[in-house]
């Protein structure tokens, strides 16, 4: 109860810290980079000016930030939120902070805390831990203290199909222009996206079953199979696994989906470049990166063994493993799993913490709504959410910024869903 009260108190001061702590950093900063936080702020300001300030519009707001993800951009974005949070309690006169899932969220930030202490340093390091604890702690606060409603949640979904669209189309232009090498679109890396493809490929899937068989329906399957092409030029085979375990799942549950379902993956081997199916081949046959792989793994395993309960650090693992793999050919940066990769830097209890909020979240979006929903539109984001799950088997998605953060805003949007009365009516 004394940490609801003093909450709006404590956020104010650490608000402060933050401008403090952002006015130091930026002095380190090239003027470039000052210019666009600056840039940032400006557009932040003036469409709080013309629209209005509200939360719903900060979200849509930092939606942009998936354009081209950026440190700088990501830093931004986080402030943006956390601003227009203190804003809204001003505006509505909140005395009190509701935390979701207190002791969950405590126990990662301080695990996270004590990881980032033991980390060496590096900016990576400190994406990390934001990404790990911040973005979830923050945006979890923001669904249960700021005012939405169903149609923010739907919004925010659109925007991100759209956004996954457009960077799908330039994606494959650019593959097709460079057949041999591996660009992700606007993003630094073809792997990274395929994260945020995976989200917008769903989200635009359950759009198109919202809308049902219309022309905005189409349309928003023709979306889908546009961020399908995305991945496909992209060649991770992760991703497309998730893809197809998702449309599994779909095709089980849904009639109509069963005939979109077989009309995608017949898709996929006629439109699969050469250097994809160069790819699969080599996957038949001895794969370096899948014994990268394995290797990765049972380092994972030994070093969880040997720090079971608060892990070796956030991001240690990148310096550690370069004296330890067996040879400079097996050396990978990190796990290559996002369960492990969590286990072994944080230990069981951020483990625990971190991967039982995320169920929880899910599991009560599926008791509460997905199972008492007349259409299938929900069904489709939890298994958008599923997908990204599975892709994380083998990488670590959902701890990279980019990915992260729309993942947590779906998380967050999920929970203040499972907290609403269903309407009576859905289409």
């Amino acid at each position: 109860m004394l940490l609801k009260r003093l909450g709006p108190s404590l956020l104010y001061v650490a608000f402060a810290a933050l401008i403090v702590f952002s006015a130091a950093a930026l002095q380190e900063k090239e003027i470039l980079q000052v210019g666009f936080v600056g840039a940032v702020l400006s557009a932040w300001l003036g469409m709080m000016l013309v629209f209005g300030h509200s939360m719903r519009n900060s979200l849509l707001f930092a939606s942009l930030l998936f354009i081209k993800p950026l440190p700088t951009g990501f830093y931004c974005m986080l402030g943006i939120l956390f601003a227009s949070l203190l804003m809204e309690w001003q505006k509505e006169g909140i005395k009190s902070l509701k935390i979701p899932y207190p002791i969950a969220l405590t126990i990662l930030l301080a695990t996270s805390t004590y990881g980032i202490i033991r980390s060496n340093g590096n900016p990576y390091a400190h994406l990390y831990f934001q990404s790990t604890a911040v973005v979830p702690a923050l945006l979890l606060m923001i669904a249960a203290n700021s005012r939405f409603s169903r149609d923010d949640f739907l919004n925010w979904v659109k925007a991100l199909a759209i956004i996954g669209t457009f960077l799908a189309v330039i994606g494959v232009i650019m593959a097709l222009m460079n057949p041999e090498e591996r660009y992700g679109s606007l993003w630094i890396t073809a792997m990274t996206i395929n994260g945020f493809y995976v989200l917008a490929f769903f989200f635009a899937i359950a759009l198109g079953i919202r809308e049902g068989r219309n022309f905005k329906g189409y349309l928003w399957f023709f979306c889908a199979i546009i961020v399908l092409m995305g991945m496909l030029y992209t060649y991770t085979r992760i991703s497309l696994v998730a893809v197809f375990a998702g449309i599994f799942l779909l095709m089980l549950r849904m009639k109509r989906m069963r005939l979109w379902g077989m009309g995608i993956l017949l898709l996929v081997p006629l439109a699969i470049p050469s250097s994809m199916a160069s790819r699969i081949e080599t996957g038949f046959g001895f794969d370096y990166s899948i014994f990268i792989r394995f290797v990765a793994w049972y380092y994972s395993l030994r070093e969880i063994w040997r720090h079971p309960w608060f892990g070796i650090g956030i991001d240690v693992w990148k310096d550690w493993y370069a004296g330890v793999a067996p040879m400079k050919i097996l050396y990978a940066e990190h796990s290559h799993n996002l369960f492990l990769k969590i286990w072994v830097e944080l230990g069981t209890f951020g483990f625990l913490s971190y991967f039982y909020v995320i169920a929880a979240v899910l599991r009560r979006y599926w008791l509460k709504v997905v199972k008492h929903e007349q259409g299938q539109f929900h069904f489709a984001l939890f298994v958008g959410m599923v997908a990204l799950l599975i892709a994380c088997l083998t990488d670590v998605f959902i701890q990279q910024y980019p990915v992260g953060f729309a993942f947590w805003i779906a998380i967050a949007f999920m929970y203040l869903q499972s907290k609403l009365p269903l309407p009576e009516e859905q289409k």
